[in-house]
């Protein structure tokens, strides 16, 4: 629980020296060299990167409301992209047949969440706006149930 402090401290006092919404975003290229010295290997940078989006996707379940409909394809395209990171990495990085394993499996998961994406994109855009999705795409959902299918 204290790294879990700590760590929300870091990135609440980060928040406040290098804000992305200042245009430009002041602050934020040293803080990202900063936090780059520390990392030793590309396969440490990638491990981070992939913990960090799955605390992302993590952190935006906590808030999800009732009825919003953008929650859940937040959630599965964090989650994509986490697992698209631990692919790689295992890739460029792997060495032995468990990590073969954990390949396949990262990017078997990765494939599942950006199909629940798609799925979950098309039920927020039928909710905010029914008949622009119907008239815009009428063969997209027909599609990506075919190639899901497959």
């Amino acid at each position: 629980m204290l790294l879990g402090i700590l760590l929300a401290k870091a990135e609440l006092d980060a928040i406040v020296i290098a804000d992305p919404a200042d245009e430009p975003p002041d602050g934020m290229t040293t803080l990202i060299q900063g936090y780059n010295t520390l990392i030793c290997s590309e396969e440490v940078r990638l491990r981070l990167l992939a913990q960090r989006l799955i605390r992302t996707a993590f952190d935006i379940s906590l808030y999800e409301g009732v009825d919003d409909p953008c929650t859940p394809a937040a959630e599965t395209a964090v989650m994509t992209a986490a697992n698209m990171i631990n692919a790689r990495r295992l890739a460029w990085h792997g060495t032995g047949p468990d990590d073969q394993q954990a390949l396949v499996a990262a990017l078997r998961s990765a494939d599942q969440f950006s199909q629940s994406t798609v799925e979950d994109l098309e039920q927020a855009r039928h909710q905010f706006a029914p008949q622009t999705r119907s008239k815009a795409h009428p063969r997209r959902s027909v599609q990506a149930r075919q190639s899901r299918n497959r």
